[in-house]
């Protein structure tokens, strides 16, 4: 219920030495993490980026509810993909490595 960039900074730190003993590469779990996160910024009902969106084009939240499932089904199945394909993740770090 807080956002994003209070998440990552209380979040990070104690998640990542978890994800770490799991055998979770760093780079891997912050990608995760980070798409994690700005999907719960589009979701309802706590999404802050849906109010701004709803006030900037000054429509009601239902009326934008029903477009937007497609988009979150779309952010879902790419969460999916990201989290058991870490190949996805990791080629350009490893690219630079």
């Amino acid at each position: 219920f807080f956002d994003a960039g209070a998440a990552i900074i209380i979040l990070a730190p104690i998640l990542t030495p978890i994800a770490v003993s799991l055998g979770i590469d760093p780079v891997h779990f912050g990608v995760i993490m980070i798409v994690n996160l700005a999907m719960g910024m589009i979701t309802p009902p706590i999404g802050v980026n849906l109010f701004v969106v709803c006030q900037i084009a000054n429509i009601s939240l239902e009326s934008l509810i029903r477009p937007l499932i497609w988009y979150l089904a779309v952010v879902i199945v790419d969460i999916l993909i990201i989290s058991y394909v870490p190949e996805l993740s990791l080629w350009l770090p490893q690219l630079l490595r």
